[in-house]
């Protein structure tokens, strides 16, 4: 519209131009009759689209004003209603918990994750020690397969089991154990009581050990209640989820052998050699640990333990 005006008034111009140059050549009457009234109209229609531009333009402004005016009220008012966070919630004396709101933050964040690493390389310092660590931890995964044992005592009992979700048994027995846990080894006294069909397995246990490699002894232990309802990452609880196998006690004596598909799986995800390399280039965070029981998550579990972090 401005662009149309503006070559309108460039050919008023022309127009007066030509009206004057006609009169002074004796050119009138109809003529310069003519030039003038349709000057007079363009001046005045010219005139109203300025007046209507000019008006248009106020309130567009006013409308950005209010605009501006609503943003900058409702910022104040978060600033000043909303909740107070520190500008760096991991930044202070507890590096899981924000200051201003008292959150805590789970120990998967960037922070814990570097403190876990630091760990990690104090006690498992430079390239051949980490190449170590990975071994051993395929060792052992390897190891948590199987689960077998021989026990004295008294008491009878039978069960066969494909998951917990199939099993079938009942048993009480109250006697000394010698075998293999996973990855631990040694003796262990037992009270037990058993029953039930598929997935409605009551358990009653009470685990001692008493002699055996360190790993044993964090398998004391005591429940009662469904199987199917045990922590199914604790390697002390009656039997892991994915157990096949059968145990009998018959009066003095007794045996008991399993394998675990799960512990199978962990084994053959943890020696895929990604792993491996990743660790060498200081990557010690486990890429495939399916029972979270590799060193670095070992560490992590203590760190959550000892400073209650990510609770």
């Amino acid at each position: 519209m401005h662009e149309f005006i503006v070559r309108g008034s460039e050919a008023a111009g022309a127009a007066d131009l030509g009206f004057l140059a006609d009169r002074e050549k004796g050119v009138g009457g109809a003529r310069a009759h003519r030039y003038s009234h349709a000057l007079w109209a363009f001046r005045s229609w010219r005139g109203e689209c300025r007046r209507d531009l000019s008006e248009g333009s106020t309130k567009g402004m006013k409308r950005v004003h209010l605009l501006i005016g609503s943003v900058a009220a409702a910022s104040l008012a978060g600033c000043v209603a909303g909740p107070a966070r520190s500008p760096n919630p991991l930044g202070n004396n507890d590096p899981h918990r924000d200051l201003a709101t008292g959150e805590q933050y789970p120990l998967k964040s960037s922070a814990v994750k570097e403190e876990v690493d630091r760990q990690f390389e104090q006690q498992h310092p430079g390239t051949v020690n980490w190449l170590y660590v990975w071994g051993k931890d395929r060792w052992f995964d390897l190891m948590d397969v199987v689960n077998w044992n021989i026990s004295v005592g008294r008491g009878f009992g039978v069960n066969a089991h494909v998951t917990e979700f199939a099993q079938v048994g009942i048993n009480w027995w109250d006697g000394t154990s010698w075998g293999q846990r996973g990855r631990s080894w040694g003796v262990w006294e037992t009270s037990e009581e058993d029953r039930g069909v598929g997935p409605f397995y009551w358990v009653e246990i009470e685990r001692h050990p008493t002699w055996g490699t360190q790993t044993l002894f964090a398998h004391e232990y005591k429940y009662t209640g469904w199987d199917i309802q045990e922590d199914g990452l604790n390697k002390a609880v009656h039997g892991d989820w994915s157990e096949v196998g059968a145990m009998v006690h018959v009066f003095a004596v007794g045996a008991e052998a399993a394998v675990s598909p799960i512990e199978a799986v962990d084994f053959l995800a943890g020696a895929f050699p990604v792993g491996l390399v990743a660790n060498v280039f200081g990557y010690h965070h486990p890429l495939f640990d399916v029972m979270q029981d590799d060193t670095h998550s070992e560490i992590e579990k203590q760190m959550r333990a000892e400073k209650g972090l990510g609770q």
